[in-house]
């Protein structure tokens, strides 16, 4: 070391800022573009992603639609007079006639059916020729014993309620000359009067114009649906219909080998860094929706952060040669302060000042250098607020989209028109909607007394009650000294309309909701219980787990996620002591609780 010093004791005070100086001013300037460079690009790509993923659920919905009506077209089937005699009394010309005649305008006019195929199990009364359709007319397909065959039926009865969605190839010859890739749905077909299954439903609609009414916009992304099984049944290009991932140029192109099971190509799509991949997973099909684009193209007009940088280093190099080598001995100790000073501002003390004496260079450097600070950390304030006020500006916006006064006065004169025609039922479901709309907005304010919120559950659950006349029963417990705590409005509504949407909606039979507030030593308790079919262990974890990004995630993927990760959030940011739980078993039902610990210095806001 005493060897390495020696030589630059030695060196004119020049070389000696030359040396000490410059490789710190080019460190400071590629720090501060790199850092740039990464935050712009990280930015880009983060906006890109949230893009790619609204996309992909725009998709996934359009698909669903599709389905839903598929769903919607097949149930019309069945309930189809006939189409019941056909299936049950035999095929005949007549009865041919009337079922093409009664579908075939359903057909033309929709958006998806192109094909039906209608397989009556064998019958010493019907022909072994299926009943097909097209929306061109009528068509021809295998029969039902060719049929058995194929891989589509052994998928068909190993599904889930003999309840499939999947693709024929046209290479299958399922149905007679058709050479598109068919989305199907396959379900069987049951009699009307004792249920018992007599044949088989295929519904079809051609994969190319599925793919054609579903991707418009791909603003230079490549979009396709996938099943589990890694095949395209949709895309952009038509020419990956029917292809397996592992064989689509994006899968070449990001360094995956031939060899790769179809099934875990998307896995490996969504590890590899130079691709932005979203996935969208279909509640109705299970299909994938996915969204891929290229991060390098993305990124690519911020390549000239990098030369701006160069040359700033270079710029900046070149004037500090010369100043230092002129004004070495003026210069050494002001310098000295400040690149103490800058070190500091360089890992974030924007409180940091030189205040330099005089009014020669080194005295204005040192103002500047104030001045600088001053504004680098006023610029970063300026941004916070203009953020916040953004914010709160789009909040106010999303809240003026509704004028309560026009709701109100509209909600009146359709009771007032209600109680004219003296239809007391409706005007008791105008007079709760109008109290729901009001005691949730509630003039503004954050904070409502628990009897107000009560009163919200209340009317919302009497419209619910509408909705479910015989199958929801409710029961509300409130203690008398509780009615005037102070707490953030819509705590109690959104565990409700969970409760609806889980416990109620799916449920059969008949459901209970219990709300109940009460007190337990120093706690304010607000709970809400259910008889539902109640929460697997796994989700049950999953909700319970906030703490963990994933969870965070899959919890914002469904409505009742957000409602209860709100909820949350709220308490945390509200109270210093408050608790949220939740108990379920399955097959007994859910209980959600509140706690609030009472004297709690925020809830007196």
């Amino acid at each position: 070391m005493r060897t390495l010093m020696t030589p630059y004791r030695n060196y004119s005070l020049q070389r000696k800022l030359l040396t000490l100086i410059i490789p710190l001013l080019l460190i400071t300037v590629g720090i501060t573009g790199l850092y740039s460079y990464m935050i712009a690009s990280k930015e880009v790509v983060d906006k890109i992603r949230q893009s790619q993923m609204n996309m992909a659920v725009k998709t996934q919905d359009q698909l669903d639609y599709f389905a839903k009506n598929t769903i919607s077209f097949s149930n019309y089937i069945f309930l189809n007079p006939s189409v019941q005699a056909m299936m049950m009394n035999g095929d005949t010309p007549k009865l041919r006639d009337q079922v093409t005649k009664t579908l075939l305008p359903l057909m033309v006019t929709g958006e998806s059916i192109q094909s039906l195929l209608l397989y009556s199990f064998p019958r010493t009364h019907v022909t072994d020729q299926p009943f097909v359709m097209t929306h061109t007319g009528i068509a021809s397909a295998i029969s039902f014993e060719k049929f058995k065959e194929t891989k589509y039926y052994e998928r068909y009865n190993t599904a889930p309620n003999h309840y499939l969605w999947d693709m024929f190839s046209p290479s299958d010859n399922v149905l007679t000359g058709d050479y598109h890739y068919k989305i199907v749905l396959i379900k069987p077909y049951k009699d009307f009067y004792n249920y018992k299954q007599t044949g088989l439903i295929v519904i079809g609609m051609d994969a190319d114009r599925l793919s054609r009414n579903l991707f418009h916009d791909t603003e230079g992304a490549v979009q396709f649906i996938m099943d589990d099984n890694g095949t395209i049944l949709a895309a952009t290009d038509l020419s990956w219909i029917g292809k397996p991932i592992t064989q689509l140029p994006v899968f070449a192109h990001a360094g995956g080998a031939h060899d790769t099971p179809p099934a875990s190509g998307l896995a490996l799509l969504k590890e590899n860094k130079k691709l932005i991949v979203s996935d969208s997973i279909s509640a109705i099909t299970n299909w994938h929706t996915v969204v891929i684009q290229d991060r390098s193209k993305l990124v690519l007009e911020l390549n000239h952060i990098g030369s701006a940088t160069l040359a700033i280093m270079l710029i900046v190099s070149f004037i500090a040669i010369i100043l230092f080598w002129l004004i070495a001995r003026i210069i050494t100790n002001p310098m000295k302060k400040l690149m103490l000073s800058m070190k500091a501002l360089q890992i974030g003390d924007f409180t940091q000042r030189v205040h330099f004496t005089g009014n020669d260079e080194i005295g204005r450097l040192g103002h500047l250098y104030d001045t600088m600070v001053g504004r680098i950390k006023l610029l970063i304030d300026d941004v916070y607020a203009s953020s916040l006020k953004q914010r709160e500006a789009e909040l106010k916006a999303l809240q003026s989209q509704i004028n309560p006064h026009f709701l109100y006065n509209t909600l009146n004169m359709i009771n007032w028109s209600a109680m004219q025609k003296n239809d007391h039922e409706i005007s008791e479901m105008v007079v709760s909607l109008s109290q729901v709309f009001r005691l949730s907005l509630n003039s503004g304010n954050d904070y409502v007394e628990l009897d107000q919120e009560i009163e919200l559950v209340r009317h919302y659950l009497f419209l619910q009650k509408k909705r479910y006349p015989t199958r929801l029963h409710f029961e509300i417990e409130i203690e008398a000294a509780l009615r005037n705590f102070h707490m953030p409005k819509l705590l109690l509504q959104p565990l409700v309309e969970n409760a609806i949407i889980h416990a109620i909606e799916p449920s059969e039979g008949t459901g209970n909701i219990h709300v109940r507030a009460y007190r337990e030593n120093e706690w304010v308790i607000l709970e809400v219980s259910d008889n539902g079919p109640g929460i697997p262990e796994a989700q049950l974890h999953l909700l319970m787990d906030g703490r963990k990004a994933h969870s965070k995630r899959l919890l914002s993927e469904s409505r009742s996620g957000m409602a209860l990760s709100n909820i949350k959030e709220r308490l945390t940011l509200f109270y210093e002591h408050a608790e949220f739980d939740i108990q379920s078993k399955e097959g007994i039902g859910t209980r959600v609780q509140i706690r609030i610990r009472q004297g709690d210095i925020t809830n007196e806001a």
